[in-house]
């Protein structure tokens, strides 16, 4: 299990860069509130992540129309906790995004990980 929590934290650490790359071009260039940045930039990260983990951690050779409709609500519940987490931090605790953005990120790691693991891939 730990080379396939490597594999996972590889995938994700590259999903994870096209997520923040997003999450700071809408939040600079277009003054987006942070958790929106969030929703918007997790949705596409958990696009990017789908397609290596599927051909690079885990080797599916299942069928998309079988693995995508899981992945997505392991993204989506993903997303929904990743972005009330920046919420909640960042509003109503007057985390800095970034730092609340990175607690978030962890969090999702971890539980998407054994979601996906023992339930979308198994």
């Amino acid at each position: 299990m730990l080379k396939a929590f490597i594999k996972y934290c590889t995938a994700g650490g590259f999903a994870t860069i096209v997520h923040y790359a997003l999450f700071l071009i809408v939040i600079k260039a277009m003054a987006w509130p942070a958790w929106q940045a969030t929703l918007l930039a997790a949705s596409v990260g958990a696009l990017v992540a789908y397609m290596l983990n599927y051909h690079f951690t885990f080797l599916s050779s299942a069928k998309h129309a079988t693995l995508l409709p899981k992945f997505l609500v392991v993204a989506g519940l993903g997303v929904i906790i990743q972005t009330l987490i920046v919420a909640i931090f960042s509003n109503y605790w007057h985390v800095h995004y970034l730092i609340s953005q990175i607690i978030a990120t962890i969090i999702g790691l971890v539980l998407t990980f054994l979601i996906n693991r023992f339930w979308t891939f198994a």
